[in-house]
């Protein structure tokens, strides 16, 4: 939602807290997807929240564990997430939330099927934020199919997915401001500035949407997320050679062995599944 230009944040403020109503209906009239915005040069850490899952090429699945939002965190919408955000719909729409690519609402944009979607308490530190204390992160567990998609399922063998995004409808949102003359607006703001790992964006804006519950209805692979910390988790065991140390483009390796005809996958393909096994295991 892009707000008109003002000169100053005094300004700024006004003009939201006159047009509070309409802009948060505004908000909950449209499903709320990623920004298409450029990555900074430090990437996240998740060190401490490495997975171990095997993967087993020749079946045609893989298991991931994918950051899909982090709570307490300013995106580019200028929204947080608060603890708890998706907690109710997860409850109701566990079945009905897909793994999908680029937030294309169609049945062939699913590259996975979820097995698991919940919210896990994770430490600032352990999301290479450099600050003390925990926040909640959405994760889903999902077995990633060739059949779904060969591209995507290549690209999640070589690393090359490393965010994500929701698609969600805004059910509970409010606003916060940096103004002790705007009463409740100023009250939402002191409730929860200090619980914002990046509050200096929101210091400098002078305001964010303090967003206490949506509705969640996928989580895509994107080229980047409006929040930055949403990755792929670092599958520690078995970890798949890189490109550049064994001359094989996994991506290239998904569309052969989804696209082949049987003759020639039994030629081609097979020998380069067998390739990968021998330097895996």
């Amino acid at each position: 939602m892009k707000l008109p230009e003002h000169k100053t944040v005094a300004e700024r403020i006004a003009f939201l807290v006159a047009n509070k109503k309409e802009l948060i209906e505004l908000k909950k009239a449209a499903i709320k997807f990623t920004d298409y915005v450029s990555m900074g040069e430090s990437q996240p850490i998740t060190k401490a929240l490495n997975t171990n899952y095997q993967d087993d090429i020749n079946s045609g699945i893989i298991k991931r564990t994918i950051i899909g939002n982090t709570y307490n965190w300013m995106d580019s919408h200028s929204d947080v997430h608060l603890d708890g955000t998706f907690t109710k719909s997860i409850s109701e729409r566990q079945d009905k939330i897909f793994h999908l690519h680029d937030h294309e609402q169609k049945i062939t944009a699913k590259v996975g099927k979820p097995t698991k979607i919940y919210e896990k308490q994770v430490s600032w530190q352990d999301m290479g934020v450099n600050m003390p204390g925990n926040t909640m992160a959405l994760m889903m567990d999902s077995n990633i199919s060739k059949d779904m998609n060969a591209q995507v399922f290549g690209q999640y063998l070589s690393k090359e997915i490393n965010q994500h995004s929701v698609g969600m409808i805004y059910v509970k949102i409010d606003l916060g401001v940096n103004d002790s003359m705007q009463k409740q607006e100023y009250a939402t703001w002191q409730k929860h500035i200090n619980q914002i790992a990046n509050k200096e964006r929101a210091m400098e804006q002078g305001y964010f949407w303090a967003v206490s519950e949506a509705k969640l209805i996928e989580i895509s692979a994107v080229l980047a997320g409006s929040n930055e910390l949403t990755p792929t988790i670092a599958n520690e065991t078995k970890e798949l050679p890189d490109k550049k140390s064994t001359g094989i483009d996994y991506g290239k390796l998904g569309e052969l062995m989804n696209s082949e005809s049987k003759d020639e996958k039994s030629i081609v393909t097979s020998e380069l599944v067998n390739k990968v096994s021998a330097l895996r295991f």
